[in-house]
């Protein structure tokens, strides 16, 4: 019997470990260790920051779900991969440190036969100064990264609605911070989600919208481009965003 375990519960985290259960079987035990309780569709972030969805709508529940594929469920943080095993282990293991199951605070060496990393991008908002610090948001800074964020911009843009009514212009400066900030597809998409909202409130007029992006060209979407089928014809995404 051979013991997987994968480490984070996110997109790539738990598609890796619904595949393995299902093709591994009960012979082979399979192990997601994740901080978070609940499972978060991120795509969807951008509907729940103007509003069109709910956290609920984009979240789930991760401990019944995996007790019912027969996946061993650990909310956890990693805290250290130790693939020559120690001193007092010959083993190879993971070292964790819970963050729920009622077991906050506590550390567990997790022994492995084979080790899947998707623990994903870190939130490092620090890196643009001013924009707010590790994973917390700056005074003025709203995000769709974490549903709880998404539900957080989503109200910030119904103020800034409220003011316009009232007369009060309002400036959206929307993209992605750093150098190293990869997903500039959601901001892309965010920013036509505010636009759209924006003129169903009748207030279009009174609003400045700014698009910010570290890309090399509008349509790199931190991948180069991309190139897709419409009409018939292929199209590259510079083409495409250009076009917009």
């Amino acid at each position: 019997m051979a013991k997987l375990v994968i480490l984070g519960g996110g997109v790539a985290g738990h598609t890796a470990a619904s595949f393995a259960a299902k093709w591994l079987g009960k012979e082979h035990e399979v192990i997601v260790v994740t901080p978070n309780a609940k499972w978060n569709w991120i795509p969807s972030n951008i509907w729940v920051g103007v509003g069109e969805m709910s956290k609920e709508e984009v979240t789930f529940d991760l401990a019944p779900v995996y007790a019912k594929a027969g996946i061993t469920y650990k909310q956890a943080k990693a805290v250290s991969i130790n693939p020559e095993g120690s001193a007092d282990n010959d083993n190879p293991f993971v070292t964790i440190e819970y963050t729920g199951q009622g077991k906050e605070g506590e550390s567990e060496n997790l022994d492995y036969d084979y080790l899947i990393n998707a623990t994903g991008p870190k939130l490092n908002f620090g890196a643009t100064p001013g924009l707010g610090e590790g994973s917390q948001l700056g005074e003025h800074t709203v995000s769709v990264c974490t549903a709880d964020h998404a539900v957080h911009a989503s109200e910030e843009l119904k103020k800034c609605i409220e003011k316009m009514k009232k007369g009060e212009r309002q400036t959206f400066l929307i993209g992605t911070g750093h150098g190293m900030c990869t997903c500039q597809g959601a901001a892309f998409e965010y920013i036509f989600n505010i636009e759209h909202e924006l003129k169903d409130a009748g207030v279009r007029d009174m609003a400045d919208i700014i698009w910010l992006s570290n890309e090399s060209f509008l349509g790199d979407f931190g991948m180069g481009g991309l190139h897709f089928k419409m009409g018939g014809f292929a199209t590259s995404s510079k083409v495409f965003a250009e076009s917009l």
